[in-house]
């Protein structure tokens, strides 16, 4: 697992340990070793005997260790600069994310065993512009033309992945997640960061700027569903995925304003105080680009599960924070 010690890779490593044993590929393996890959890795992150922590640039351990990749039967990709620091940077989203993601894909396709790739995709695949607007819901069919340089890194590595598995080397399982909130831990550079800080930072006490117009309406996963979705990626067979092109994860849609509604029910009226309105033009832009409404055939075909209310995550968030 690349990007394995964020905060949703240590959710997702948290679900695979549970048993001795995986769904994947449409079959039962035993799990023997866990390999996981990042940046930064806390002390004492990982206590489980099976989880091989290794600490460390991808790009550089794909050039020195790329047996650590090679010989593995499957590799969840979730290790990516995040969509405010690509369009900020735009070489250090070319050579995080898309540099990267071809080495990774290259090592896999040299491998004797034609590993199974989960690859974390997103909806910043999908854009709009004033001569070319997105239809009112995003189907199947629906062509991507990404409107920031994150969404198109994304396409670039989906369209690889799609190729090397039509090549018969690696089976892909590209999946794309919608902005996940209620995300734990502190803000990222993320454009989309907000959609967790007005609620996390409020439930603890501390204030927070919604950045854009309340009523501008967003597709989100729970963290819940996040995992879930990678999981059930990971397990499918390849007639269920139904071929190399990305899957549509089902999500909630949202406004900004009900989230803040969701907030009011759960933290009471003076955690809704702690939020200011200050517009950002730089995160408007961005973020109304995405779509907000999705209906995906192929994804009910696959067998994954709808969201909860979004209320239900917010309690779900709060009540983690005692633990």
């Amino acid at each position: 697992m690349t990007g394995g010690a964020g905060f949703l890779g240590q959710l997702v490593i948290e679900e695979l340990l549970q048993s001795s044993s995986l769904q994947l590929n449409g079959h039962i393996v035993t799990l023997d070793a866990l390999v996981v890959l990042d940046r930064v890795i806390p002390p004492g992150c990982f206590a489980d005997p099976r989880i091989v922590a290794i600490e460390g640039d991808l790009g550089t351990i794909l050039q020195t260790q790329p047996a650590l990749l090679a010989d593995a039967d499957a590799v969840i990709h979730l290790a990516s600069a995040v969509s405010g620091e690509c369009e900020a940077d735009l070489n250090l989203g070319l050579e995080a994310n898309l540099q990267t993601g071809i080495r990774l894909g290259q090592v896999l396709a040299d491998s004797a065993i034609r590993p199974v790739l989960v690859f974390a995709s997103s909806l910043a695949i999908y854009g709009g512009t004033a001569a070319a607007p997105l239809p009112a819901v995003i189907t199947d069919s629906v062509r991507p033309t990404p409107q920031n340089s994150y969404g198109a890194q994304k396409l670039m590595l989906e369209t690889l992945y799609a190729d090397l598995d039509r090549r018969g080397l690696i089976e892909a399982r590209t999946l794309r997640l919608m902005t996940v909130s209620v995300r734990p831990g502190k803000p990222n550079q993320a454009a989309s960061g907000f959609l967790s800080g007005i609620v996390r930072e409020p439930l603890q006490g501390q204030s927070s700027v919604v950045p854009v117009d309340p009523g501008l309406e967003v597709a989100l996963n729970s963290p819940a569903g996040a995992v879930s979705g990678l999981i059930r990626a990971l397990a499918v067979d390849s007639k269920t995925w139904g071929g190399p092109l990305g899957v549509n994860l089902p999500g909630i849609q949202i406004s900004v304003q009900e989230i803040i509604d969701a907030l009011e029910v759960v933290g009471g009226p003076e955690a809704v105080g702690r939020l200011s309105y200050v517009p950002d033009a730089r995160i408007s832009d961005i973020v109304s680009r995405w779509p907000s409404r999705f209906e995906s055939l192929r994804a009910a075909q696959i067998g994954f599960e709808d969201e909860s209310a979004f209320v239900d995550v917010v309690r779900r968030f709060q009540a983690g924070m005692t633990r």
